[in-house]
C-alpha cells in the first residue's frame, strides 16, 4: 500500500523530491552490476564485516572474562559504562585526527560503536551461568582458563547472541556515519553524494539497499543462531512443557 501511495503521488504530483518507483528500481538495480558495485557496495560490507567482526570477538573475550571474574566489576564497569554512553557520532573527530581519513577510522568508529551491547550481553550472561556447572568443572580439575573457554561460553551463547543482533543494527548505522566524512567510496559517501547533486532517485535507491542489507544479515543471524543454539530451544521447550 505504501509503495502503490508513493507511485501514485509521483504520477499526479511529478516533483523533483519524490521520483517514480521505476527509476529508483532502475538505480537500486545499478548497484549489483558496473562501477557501483565496486565503489559503493563492496567498500562498505568491507569494513563492516572487519569491524562488526572485530566488535562479536573482542566483546565476547571481554564479556566472558569479566564476567567470570566478578571481582574486577567493581572496577572495569563503571569505565565501560562512561564509554557505552559516549556518543559514538562524537567519536569521529578524535578518530579522524588520530587514523586520518582511511580504512583504519571507519573500522575503528564501527566496532567501538557496536562492542557494548556485546560485553555487556556477555557479562550478564556469565554471572547467570548455573553454578553447578562451574562446580562440575572445578571437581574434575579444569583450570580458570579452561573453565573460561570451555563451560562458559556454551552456556552464555544464548545472551550472546542477544548482544550482537543488537550490535548488528549498530554496526550498520556507523558503517554510513563514518563514510559521511571525508570518504571517496562506500555507500554513506554515495548517498551523501548524490544529495548534493540532487539525484533524488540515487538517494532513495541507497536507503533501499541499505534496508535490504540489514533485512539479509538479520536473516542471516538468525538461521546462525537457530544452527548453534538448537539444543537451547529443545531445551526450553523441554523445560516449559515440565
Amino acid at each position: 500500500m505504501l509503495l502503490a501511495a508513493w507511485q501514485v503521488s509521483a504520477t499526479l504530483w511529478p516533483a523533483p523530491y519524490l521520483p517514480k518507483l521505476q527509476t529508483v528500481l532502475a538505480s537500486f538495480l545499478n548497484f549489483f552490476h558496473g562501477n557501483l558495485l565496486f565503489s559503493a557496495v563492496l567498500p562498505s560490507l568491507y569494513r563492516f564485516a572487519i569491524g562488526f567482526g572485530i566488535a562479536v570477538l573482542l566483546g565476547s573475550f571481554i564479556g566472558l572474562t569479566l564476567g567470570y571474574l566478578r571481582g574486577l566489576n567493581e572496577w572495569v564497569r563503571p569505565i565501560l559504562e562512561y564509554l557505552r554512553f559516549l556518543p559514538t557520532v562524537a567519536i569521529l573527530p578524535a578518530a579522524l585526527l588520530l587514523f586520518g581519513a582511511t580504512d583504519g577510522m571507519r573500522i575503528f568508529v564501527i566496532a567501538f560503536g557496536s562492542i557494548f551491547p556485546v560485553i555487556l550481553a556477555a557479562m550478564d550472561g556469565a554471572r547467570r551461568v548455573d553454578q553447578v556447572l562451574i562446580d562440575v568443572a572445578r571437581v574434575n580439575g579444569l583450570t580458570v582458563p579452561q573453565r573460561i573457554f570451555r563451560v562458559i561460553p556454551p552456556a552464555v551463547l544464548p545472551a550472546i547472541f542477544a548482544g550482537i543482533r543488537i550490535a548488528l543494527s549498530i554496526a550498520l548505522v556507523m558503517m554510513v556515519i563514518s563514510e559521511l566524512i571525508a570518504a571517496n567510496d562506500g555507500l554513506g559517501h554515495f548517498i551523501l553524494r548524490s544529495q548534493r547533486l540532487f539525484q533524488t532517485a540515487n538517494v532513495y535507491a541507497g536507503v533501499l539497499l541499505l534496508g535490504a542489507i540489514g533485512f539479509v544479515l538479520t536473516a542471516c543471524m538468525l538461521a546462525i543462531e537457530g544452527r548453534f543454539l538448537a539444543w537451547y530451544k529443545g531445551w526450553r521447550g523441554a523445560a516449559d512443557a515440565i
